[in-house]
């Protein structure tokens, strides 16, 4: 019997250290792309790529697959279109350490919007019905609430993260985990409703679709 995914019970993360980017490098055009960089990483290391070169990998999350001293696989990020990743081009990683990241706790309220199809129409003298097309999607945003704790651990993550870059991660039950890349707004002040428990709200506005990743082998 199939069972129903459902994100209950999923921990939230944000990442605290600064999101320090290796040298830029050359990435091939492969099923798993390379990037010539000169690193440290180890395998199944977690990075975040960031391109002026190639948009549509700005602000991905992706393991890596394989590693040497001079280059980095990168599991899953296929380039084989040579239309959307001309030869040429580079990428920077972002690596992402494994203890450098705070919890937060007590998640009321988690949700992503916006994803929406934006449309354009056209209409002819002939043709009694307007045509509709496609031009892509509106841009999305993540919104969560944490339950107010004043001398918290989450709150002063929050507030240091506050209007900068960062990355988020909700970890599933099954081991796999979602990734959150934008700029984060933290409303450090508390909703105050009588009978209702009193919340801060976090926004995120992303700088591309999230990231999932399966479990580690």
């Amino acid at each position: 019997m199939r069972k129903v995914p459902l994100p209950d019970g999923a921990k939230l993360h944000l990442y605290t250290a600064a999101l320090t980017a290796l040298a830029a490098g050359a990435m091939s055009n492969a099923a798993h792309a390379v990037v010539t960089v000169t690193n440290t990483l180890t395998a199944n290391a977690v990075v975040v790529i960031t391109s002026e070169d190639y948009p549509e990998l700005e602000g991905r999350v992706a393991r890596a697959k394989a590693v040497t001293a001079d280059s980095v696989t990168l599991d899953g990020v296929d380039t084989l279109d040579l239309e959307k990743f001309p030869p040429g081009g580079s990428v920077s990683l972002v690596p992402l350490v494994a203890n450098e990241w705070q919890r937060l706790p007590y998640v009321p309220t988690f949700g992503l919007t916006g994803g929406d199809i934006k449309t354009g129409s056209s209409s002819y003298l002939d043709v009694p019905t307007d045509q509709e097309f496609s031009t892509g999607r509106n841009a999305r945003r993540l919104e969560y609430t944490n339950s107010w704790k004043q001398d918290g651990a989450a709150r002063a993550a929050l507030k240091a993260s506050d209007g900068m870059e960062s990355v988020h991660r909700l970890d599933f039950k099954d081991g796999s985990a979602s990734y959150y890349v934008g700029e984060l707004t933290y409303d450090d002040v508390p909703s105050t409703e009588k009978g209702s428990e009193m919340v801060t709200k976090s926004t995120v506005l992303l700088r591309g679709d999230p990231t999932n990743l399966a479990k580690a082998a």
